[in-house]
């Protein structure tokens, strides 16, 4: 269903949502990323850009798909952003329609699976091992909407790499594809 992305960011400033909101692009493999705290928006990015460059970008760009996940937040924050009532003025400007789908259902299977994983990294590497899954969950993993079992693979595989005790790799391994075993 088409819907304009100024109504869905709307929508989740009402709520008072918490979460991120990806957006795709047909010929582009970065996603322009919301990031929204209690429905207010305190970050942008899109690839390496921050804060407002990222508008520029979406003007000149036709949006494909949207999707929400809740509960996902980040440590920094885009100093030159406007108000969120502002940021949704400007986007009803720009006019972009994109496919919204409905991710409640996902949303809660993510969480799940992204909390066991965080859980399987932190036993191996102690509390650092929470912010550095979130972060490559923000930064570097692109996954799929929905996120497929391939999708979680390749975070795991990204992960893995933080553990330098190959005994503690082969545990978190072990521990994360059991965890895998019930997600389609």
């Amino acid at each position: 269903m088409k819907k304009n992305l100024a109504d869905i960011i709307d929508n989740l400033s009402r709520t008072k949502s918490t979460g991120l909101l990806t957006i795709n692009f047909s010929s582009e493999k970065n996603l322009l990323k919301f990031y929204l705290k209690d429905g207010e928006i305190y970050h942008i990015s899109f690839g390496f850009k921050k804060g407002l460059q990222c508008l520029d970008d979406l003007a000149s760009r036709q949006p494909v798909s949207c999707s929400f996940i809740p509960q996902i937040s980040l440590d920094m924050t885009s100093d030159d952003i406007p108000s969120t009532e502002k940021l949704i003025k400007q986007l009803k400007e720009m006019n972009k329609f994109i496919d919204s789908q409905d991710s409640t259902s996902l949303s809660s299977d993510f969480a799940k699976i992204k909390d066991g994983i965080k859980t399987a990294l932190i036993r191996q590497i102690g509390p650092i091992g929470g912010k550095i899954t979130e972060k490559y969950i923000s930064e570097k993993w692109v996954p799929s909407n929905p996120p497929s079992k391939e999708d979680f693979l390749n975070l795991i595989d990204m992960l893995k790499e933080e553990i330098e005790d190959p005994q503690s790799r082969r545990e978190f391994l072990q521990e994360v594809n059991k965890l895998l075993e019930v997600y389609k």
